[in-house]
């Protein structure tokens, strides 16, 4: 009876521990896939392709309201990131000013696209307050 208990735990532990490998790639995966926002922007996505520059992100309240630039670079055409916020950000609640201007809330986005020696693109996202 010993023999068989120590035949069946011998093979039990491999299939647990792989078990718990593919569990830990499968968290990995979707938290990897769902979709990155830009801190302190409430309602403003990262495009699929494009990463927040570390120390490239600045936070600032006025009397008029807040000021926020952060940078964001990848390997991702001007266009597509141009169409991207155009189609997304009016499901989000920002209205579209020009294609590279946003407006909610008292609060206007602008999206600066320019790009790097690396032929990345590299974008500003910068909101002032809408001070009519």
């Amino acid at each position: 009876l010993s023999k068989i208990r120590l035949n069946y735990l011998m093979l039990i532990k491999p299939i647990f521990f792989l078990v718990i490998l593919i569990y830990v790639i499968l968290i990995t995966k979707i938290s990897n896939t769902a979709p990155k926002f830009i801190p302190g922007i409430n309602g403003l996505p990262l495009v699929t392709g494009l990463v927040l520059m570390p120390g490239r992100h600045i936070i600032f309240d006025t009397p008029e309201g807040r000021i926020i630039e952060a940078f964001a670079d990848g390997k991702i055409s001007p266009a597509n990131i141009l169409a991207f916020y155009k189609d997304t950000l009016p499901q989000l609640g920002w209205i579209v000013k020009s294609k590279d201007e946003f407006e909610r809330e008292n609060e206007v986005l602008r999206i600066e696209v320019s790009s790097n020696k690396k032929n990345q693109s590299i974008v500003r996202f910068f909101i002032t307050p809408d001070v009519k």
